[in-house]
């Protein structure tokens, strides 16, 4: 089960990061202290898919179908963040990464938010209740502000009005927290296969978001550099430590 006050948080937290967006839509928005928040996430997101997730995949679906079920979501998400034109990239980080670039078109951006944050909810909600669960939630809740805040502000830039950018913002800052509820309302006993289709699918998500969205491409940039390691580094050993912790080891 997952607590109601976590799953207001993230709606919260959500929300907070559109609203804040809203005075900031222009291409001169300075946005570099999200890059923090987006690392540390990376950081979680890794520990949890290699710690958690992972080898509850392997442990249940066996070793060449979970990793083939890993590398096929890390391969289709590679391949749908280049239909959006690398759009995804610079709406996860704290400012574009790759010069001018078309940015893809408002409904595959929010479209890809959007599943990702489903899968982010879906994982939270899978992962029992304790410390790996309260750590994953806070990774998520920083990015959470991330996420509503850069499509806020890319949805801005194409000219979107306020009003239709803080209705974007209502459904994405609800989409983890339904993802959620929905996991943890589902009874998964005598059901593993299905529990291992899903730890696996998240993993490749989670792999994909940490590597390729938060973590190289912030990373690559020189300006804050150490700082962004450092929130990366806490935020792998915070859900590294929670999770052995938990298996009492």
């Amino acid at each position: 089960m997952i607590s109601q006050t976590v799953l207001l948080a993230l709606f919260v937290a959500g929300m907070a990061g559109g609203v804040v967006a809203l005075p900031m839509r222009s291409r001169s928005a300075k946005t570099s202290w999200l890059c923090l928040g987006g690392t540390f996430a990376g950081g979680a997101f890794l520990a949890t898919a290699l710690f958690e997730l992972g080898p509850e995949s392997l442990k249940t679906l066996g070793v060449l179908p979970g990793l083939a079920m890993m590398v096929g979501g890390v391969g289709f998400l590679f391949w749908l963040d280049r239909q959006g034109e690398h759009a995804h990239a610079e709406m996860h980080g704290c400012h574009p990464h790759g010069g001018s670039g078309t940015v893809a078109k408002p409904y595959i951006l929010g479209g890809m938010l959007g599943l990702h944050s489903v899968l982010e909810g879906l994982a939270l909600g899978s992962v029992p209740a304790g410390a790996s669960q309260e750590a994953l939630a806070l990774a998520i809740l920083f990015h959470k502000a991330t996420d509503t805040f850069a499509l806020a502000v890319t949805l801005g830039r194409h000219g979107l009005s306020a009003g239709k950018i803080f209705v974007a913002t209502i459904f994405l800052s609800l989409a983890s927290p339904a993802g959620a509820w929905m996991a943890s309302k589902v009874d998964l006993e005598g059901w593993e296969m299905i529990h291992g289709v899903l730890a696996a699918a998240t993993c490749g998500t989670f792999l994909y978001l940490a590597w390729f969205d938060l973590l190289v491409p912030e990373l690559k940039e020189r300006e804050g550099r150490l700082w962004k390691s450092v929130s990366a580094a806490l935020g792998f050993v915070l859900v590294a430590w929670a999770v052995f912790s938990g298996r009492g080891g």
